[in-house]
């Protein structure tokens, strides 16, 4: 393209040069007659190179244009189905299956880590073990939004008002729904067998219950309890009631669940609230042990450290406790930025007294935690081997240093 551009530049000036002659000509036309025939043949033939170089021109022009245009098309910015598709390694005619808009079937095509693989729409899913339940299709059926975030992420990619967050840079942040269930299928999998021993579960915020109704069918052998502050009776919250209406009276089996005593209604940040319904409802003597909560309520950082403090020493050994919607919203972010970098460097702790500056942010905590697994916007963490504790309330309860990790001295600089 450049070479053409060089040679159209200097055959632009044979024009000129002719028209110039040929004004020259005009006004030496009186003299024509002194011309032999000689010299009238070399003006001819100077006009018709001039007319030739226009020619070439027009061409050269139009053929510069025509490879400019396609050397830009090479280099124009990558669509947005190309972006999933560095994320998630969709192949290319999985991205022209995405681009027809049919929607894909969830057929796997490529094996990865012997424990999942790629669908045919380019999302990992795990594959549910010999006798486990499979958690993405029965969350699909109840529509929670735990697994939502796979079958709405094409429609968004491909129309900005079918996402929530449409400039987010990663992908898979901009369309309404989470993908938990890579998460969960690992974790809980094992407790959705027939054969598991009973135990308990609890979920934090019940909202609408379609979460709820999801562990009930993926964990048929858990006695399944769930708290929600909206099923207060109606009155000002400085009275301890609920003014915004009652979003968990919509589940059809709301009026059930409350008759099972598995709906608690009240206020899951009211560390008296946790302790009565744990202690009159859930810690019985003819009760299964309580192996899995899941934090899934109001969505706040102060809201999420109480559940972890309260619950976690609580839970059976190699139990779970899950923090969902850790993503990066104000509301949220103290946990993510404050709280799970100390309770990280707890878990590597070692105690060594050459190394007197390392010390525990959560000493309550730090004996009972075995491991800790996060994925995108939610983590898992894991009771290791020593018996539950039944801490004193006072214990329950997360210290200062809990949202500010400036306030454990070995998160300060010269003190790692």
């Amino acid at each position: 393209a450049f070479y053409l551009l060089r040679q159209s530049t200097v055959i632009a000036t044979l024009p000129g040069m002719a028209n110039r002659f040929l004004g020259t000509l005009q006004s030496k036309t009186k003299m024509a007659t002194n011309f032999g025939v000689t010299q009238f043949l070399l003006v001819a033939n100077l006009i018709v190179m001039s007319f030739t170089a226009w020619l070439l021109l027009n061409s050269a022009n139009a053929n510069v244009q025509s490879l400019a245009d396609n050397e830009a098309a090479s280099f124009m910015p990558l669509k947005k189905e190309s972006t999933i598709n560095d994320i998630r390694k969709i192949d290319t005619d999985n991205i022209q299956k995405i681009k027809s808009g049919r929607k894909q079937k969830r057929n796997s095509t490529t094996t990865t880590g012997l424990i999942g693989s790629v669908d045919s729409a380019g999302f990992y899913f795990v594959h549910p073990k010999e006798g486990e339940r499979n958690f993405y299709k029965i969350g699909n059926g109840t529509h929670t939004d735990k697994v939502a975030g796979p079958e709405r992420l094409s429609p968004c990619l491909k129309n900005d008002k079918l996402c929530v967050c449409p400039n987010c840079t990663c992908v898979e942040c901009r369309p309404w729904g989470h993908h938990y269930d890579t998460i969960y299928q690992q974790r809980l999998g094992p407790y959705s067998r027939d054969d598991v021993e009973p135990f308990q579960f609890l979920e934090i915020g019940f909202f609408r219950g379609s979460g709820y109704d999801t562990y009930r069918e993926f964990l048929p052998r858990g006695e399944c309890h769930s708290m929600e502050i909206a099923c207060l009776p109606e009155g000002p919250r400085n009275e301890g009631k609920w003014p915004w209406g009652n979003f968990a009276a919509t589940n059809p089996r709301y009026q059930q669940y409350l008759d099972e005593n598995r709906l608690h209604c009240g206020d899951a940040n009211n560390i008296t609230f946790l302790d009565t319904v744990w202690k009159n409802e859930m810690k019985r003597p003819d009760a299964p042990p309580l192996k899995i909560v899941i934090d899934d309520g109001a969505h706040l950082a102060e809201h999420m450290v109480q559940s972890v403090f309260y619950w976690f020493p609580r839970i059976e050994p190699r139990g779970v406790l899950v923090v969902e919607d850790i993503q990066p919203i104000q509301e949220a972010n103290p946990f993510r930025t404050q709280f799970l970098p100390q309770i990280m460097k707890d878990l590597h702790f070692c105690g060594d007294p050459k190394q007197q500056r390392d010390e525990l942010c959560f000493p309550s905590l730090f004996p009972l935690l075995a491991s800790i697994h996060c994925e995108m916007h939610i983590c898992i963490f894991e009771r290791n081997d020593h018996p539950a504790k039944e801490l004193s309330l006072d214990k329950s309860t997360p210290p200062k240093n809990a949202l500010d990790l400036k306030q454990c001295k070995s998160m300060l600089n010269g003190h790692w």
